[in-house]
């Protein structure tokens, strides 16, 4: 059975979640999956149409990469089944890894922190992961840019950057010799169920999340609630309770969730105690 076939199958096609983790349970034990006529039809057919796949992603100066692919199976392994990615530039490098993530109606100064933050954190070589959001993702970015590479992830295709004006923001990216990654093809447009897959995807690529700003319904808080369930670290900046971007933090904190996290050396003194442990 071709495992490289299923991991596209697993990400293009339409299937419930849970159907998906079974079929993969299945693979894995030599087992052929229970699929209906019309999913073994569509499969067929993704079969067929894998060369196109992969054209299309060289077209964009992208790669499709599928299990077994260099630096890929590192990536797929903390994840229920195994998806397929089109990447631009680079993979996140083995090694240390964050994710900083926050409000996209980020204030100045959060801008500002996450900025400062991210440019040390690859100075001391972690490497900086984000989704690539207007506010505080955009800020993680520029910030590691000034330092070296970052590496972001889509909630939609590589025809479809979200949002938009940061299409600049990935190529430079990529020229700094980082990457864009998403599990979405070329022409999947932005879509709300898109993003917590994302943040799926930075949770489990990392060794913790950072949550810079966020409000109580922020996405971010998602992605924090995502890292807990995959056992990773927790990072957040507490704020002044009167300040509502900083609801999130202090509400993970309250909830006993979260580290505190007050400077760029604080997450890297925990990061090499975790290492140690």
């Amino acid at each position: 059975m071709d495992l490289r076939l299923w991991a596209l199958a697993f990400t293009v096609l339409d299937w419930p979640e849970r159907q998906k983790a079974e079929a993969w349970a299945a693979l894995q034990v030599g087992a052929a999956p229970a699929l209906a006529p019309e999913q073994a039809e569509a499969l067929a057919r993704l079969a067929a149409d894998l060369p196109r796949r992969h054209q299309e992603a060289a077209e964009r100066g992208a790669r499709l990469l599928l299990p077994g692919d260099d630096g890929v199976d590192a990536l797929l392994a903390p994840l229920p089944y195994p998806v397929a990615l089109w990447v631009r530039g680079t993979l996140p490098p083995p090694g240390p890894r964050l994710a900083l993530v926050g409000s996209r109606e980020a204030s100045t100064r959060g801008k500002a922190r996450t900025r400062a933050w991210a440019k040390a954190l690859t100075q001391a070589g972690v490497a900086v992961l984000s989704g690539l959001a207007r506010g505080i993702d955009g800020a993680a970015h520029a910030g590691a840019l000034e330092a070296g590479a970052t590496w972001g992830v889509m909630g939609s295709g590589l025809d479809q950057p979200y949002p938009p004006e940061h299409r600049p923001l990935m190529d430079r990216m990529v020229a700094a010799g980082g990457g864009v990654l998403t599990p979405f093809p070329p022409e999947a447009p932005p879509r709300k169920w898109h993003f917590p897959r994302r943040n799926w995807l930075l949770a489990a690529w990392t060794e913790g999340v950072v949550v810079v700003e966020a409000r109580l319904k922020s996405g971010s808080l998602v992605t924090a609630r995502l890292a807990l369930d995959l056992g990773k670290e927790l990072w957040v900046c507490p704020g002044a309770p009167e300040d509502p971007s900083a609801e999130g933090p202090n509400s993970l904190l309250r909830e006993g969730a979260a580290r505190i996290c007050l400077s760029p050396d604080n997450l890297l003194e925990d990061l090499s105690a975790l290492r140690v442990t």
